[in-house]
Parts: structure tokens; C-alpha cells; sequence
């Protein structure tokens, strides 16, 4: 499962701090950090609970730095982008953004993430690292791939009051900024650009942030969001949130198919590999456009084999915490998203799997993400799922009730 850090300095200097580290390790009251990648995040700032209602119901302010990022310019970028995303990519216009899954000749999913036009031959791709699938791919295509990871610091804004929080920070009128387009501003005298985005489901703007110039903007930002009730939000929140709005994750929720290293630190099973029809993002596959991919998805979309659907699943918290304090070793359940595959069951036969378990302070309810088949992916089907405990010892089976996704309402797009 993901890797949080639970102590202090001893570990946290076995990785770098991201370009806003200076000022969010000030912020911490927690001995929780998060380890993503090389860098190291903070997990939980002073509550989690705090942090998610904050996300919910006024601004968080989230570093998601260590977030891969991989530039890709030159005359054939954008024929490179629209050749490997399963969505028609010839429409992404200049300070815009589409999201979108990447797939290999099997329609497996090596990878999902945001494309970011900068220009009309420049574009960020921001997503699981696949720097070596984007450049076995290229071909005789006159084109750059270039791994930007540690160029920029990365802040969400992400809550219903980030709109007036950016409009007092920055003294310019953010309100036409729609869902997915990119505005440029400049905060502490540091120039950046800005998309209306998040990872939360909220009202939300990621500051892409220079690196030398992010500890100025985050004070900046953190000094006049006290109006508005900014508060430092850490990834526990943030994993929380984003189960909440049903946003699927690669390691969390499926293995990338691809070649290149994995960020989080999980164990790659094949058997975990996915299509986008498996992941609930059918609708951002065009069989109509040429990608890799495309003829396998089509042949997959044609095939009357049993199909798998990405669904909610509602639990009792209760039977949850009372198997973990009677069956588990450690005693353990709930105490942070469980990263990892537990098999489901109807009737005694195992019908597919979850992932991403998790206790939701919103909902009050623990909830976890599903793959079922059809006949058992409507609302109100019910199965049992192979619970596991904080460290993926098998704990028995818990009941669970098939919901609809996402589980709270999606406002990211609201004006």
C-alpha cells in the first residue's frame, strides 16, 4: 500500500522536500508525512477531518508538487499527444486543458493525467510518469519529450471560497476562468500560469509556480486566504476527497501498463492492469480518432464477454473497525486509505475487487471504490468484500451495497 511516514526528521530526510517544503514543514503539528516519488509531502497538517472540511466547505491549500510532469514540445507535438490520448486531442486549443487516459496496443491504461496546451507547440502532460512510453512512441516525429518534474511547485486551491481567494491574491477577475482553461498572473512579483482544476471535485486552481519562486507565492497566498479560511490541506485529505468526487487513481486503483518507474511505492501485479471501459472513463474514448490502442478498445467494446464496471460501495464503519479489533494482528483498519486490492464475493465466488477504502468524515460512512460485473454494478446490489487491515493481512469479509459515483456532489465546474 502507499507509504506514509509516521515519524520525524530520520525519515523525512530520506527524500526532498518539495520547492514549497520551507514553509508547509512549518505548518506541520503531525508526525505524518507522505512519500511520493523522491520527495516527501505532508500527510497530515493537524487533522485530516479538519483538512477535508476545509477542502468541502472554504479553501485548502494543497502542495501536490511531486505530481510527474513531462513537457513535450517541437513542429509534431500536438500530432504525438493526439496519436497517444484515446480522446480527440485535434481540438485542444492554446490555454486549455483536457483530461484524458493513454493506452498500449493491448487498451490497457499505461497512464491518466492532464494534457496543458502552453502553445501552439508546447504542451505539459502531468500524470503518471511515462517519459519512455511517450518517447518510444514518438517515432520519426519531430518532437521533445523532456521530464519537468522538478521545474515548478505545484499549489491547489481547491474549495468553494478559492475563486475570492484568488481574485484577493492576485487583484485580477478570475470568474471567466472556465472548468479546464489556463490563465496567467503574477503573485509575490513570481510569474505563473494557473488552471481552473483540482483533484478534489471542488471549485478549485493548481498555481503551476516556478520553484525558485514558490515559498514567496505560498506565503503570499497563505497571508491573504486567512480572509477566506485557507487552511493547509495534506494528502490524506486530499485521497479522501478525491474517493469522495470518484476520481480514479493509478497505484491506488490500477497498475499503469507501461514501462517507466512507478511514483508511488506499490507492488506492480499485472492482474491489476485495466482499459478505460474497466476504469468509468468510457466516455473519453473516441473510437472514431487513431490512437494507440484504439483497435483493441473497439474489439473489447464489440465482445460480449462479461464486463467489469467501476462503481461506489457503501460499508457499516462499524463492522469494519469490530473485524479489524477481533481478526487483525495489529488491530487496524481505517487509519488511512488503504492503497491495494481486496477481492469481492457474491454467494461464495469471487466476482471481481476493491480498492481505495476509506473512512469519509463528509459521508460518515466508510466507502471504497468497486469493479464488478454488470449484473451486480446497479445501486442497491450487494456483495462482501475480503477485508485487509492497515498492513494487507486478510481480516474476513465485510458486507457492502453497490452506490452511485461520485459519492458527493461535483462542483469543480461550477462557476
Amino acid at each position: 500500500m502507499l507509504d506514509h511516514v509516521a515519524t520525524g526528521e530520520g525519515n523525512a530526510n530520506a527524500c526532498e522536500g518539495t520547492p514549497f517544503h520551507t514553509v508547509t514543514s512549518s505548518a506541520v503539528r503531525t508526525t505524518w508525512w507522505y512519500a511520493w516519488d523522491k520527495y516527501i509531502v505532508p500527510d497530515v497538517y493537524t487533522s485530516m477531518p479538519r483538512e477535508l472540511a476545509a477542502i468541502r466547505n472554504a479553501v485548502a491549500m494543497i502542495d501536490m508538487s511531486p505530481l510527474p510532469k513531462m513537457e513535450v514540445c517541437g513542429p509534431d507535438a500536438h500530432r504525438l499527444i493526439d496519436r497517444l490520448m484515446t480522446r480527440d486531442m485535434r481540438g485542444l486549443e492554446v490555454n486549455h486543458v483536457m483530461y484524458a487516459p493513454w493506452c498500449n496496443d493491448d487498451g490497457l491504461i499505461v497512464g491518466d493525467g492532464l494534457v496543458f496546451r502552453l502553445a501552439d507547440d508546447r504542451f505539459m502532460v502531468s500524470g503518471e510518469t511515462s517519459h519512455a512510453w511517450f518517447a518510444g512512441q514518438a517515432g520519426d516525429l519531430k518532437v521533445d519529450i523532456r521530464n519537468a518534474s522538478d521545474d515548478y511547485g505545484i499549489l491547489s486551491l481547491q474549495g468553494p471560497n478559492s475563486l475570492d481567494l484568488m481574485q484577493a491574491a492576485t487583484g485580477l477577475d478570475w470568474a471567466g476562468l472556465k472548468f479546464s482553461q489556463i490563465g496567467r498572473a503574477t503573485i509575490a512579483g513570481i510569474d505563473l500560469f494557473v488552471a481552473r482544476q483540482g483533484f478534489t471535485g471542488e471549485r478549485g486552481f493548481e498555481l503551476w509556480v516556478p520553484k525558485d519562486g514558490a515559498a514567496a507565492v505560498w506565503q503570499h497566498i497563505y497571508s491573504v486566504g486567512q480572509a477566506y479560511g485557507a487552511t493547509p490541506a495534506g494528502e490524506y485529505a486530499v485521497d479522501v476527497a478525491r474517493i469522495e468526487a470518484g476520481l480514479i487513481l493509478v497505484s491506488a486503483d490500477y497498475n499503469g501498463a507501461g514501462p517507466d518507474p512507478r511514483t508511488a511505492r506499490v507492488e506492480v501485479v499485472d492482474d491489476l492492469q485495466i482499459t478505460p471501459f474497466e476504469a468509468g472513463l468510457e466516455r473519453l474514448v473516441n473510437l472514431n480518432s487513431d490512437f494507440v490502442g484504439r483497435d483493441a478498445l473497439e474489439a473489447a467494446q464489440a465482445s460480449s464477454q462479461a464486463k467489469r464496471r467501476f462503481v461506489g460501495l457503501r460499508y457499516d464503519p462499524t463492522d469494519i473497525v469490530t473485524a479489524a479489533a477481533r481478526n487483525s494482528g495489529y488491530g487496524t483498519a481505517l487509519s488511512r486509505v488503504y492503497w491495494g486490492s481486496m477481492r469481492a464475493f457474491k454467494d461464495g465466488k469471487v466476482v471481481g475487487r476493491a480498492s481505495s477504502l476509506a473512512f469519509s468524515p463528509t459521508l460518515r460512512q466508510a466507502i471504497s471504490f468497486g469493479f464488478l460485473p454488470e449484473k451486480l454494478s446497479s445501486p442497491g446490489s450487494t456483495i462482501e468484500v475480503e477485508l485487509k487491515d492497515d498492513e494487507g493481512t486478510i481480516i474476513g469479509l465485510v458486507s457492502a451495497t453497490v452506490v452511485s459515483l461520485p459519492f458527493v456532489e461535483i462542483r469543480r465546474s461550477q462557476s
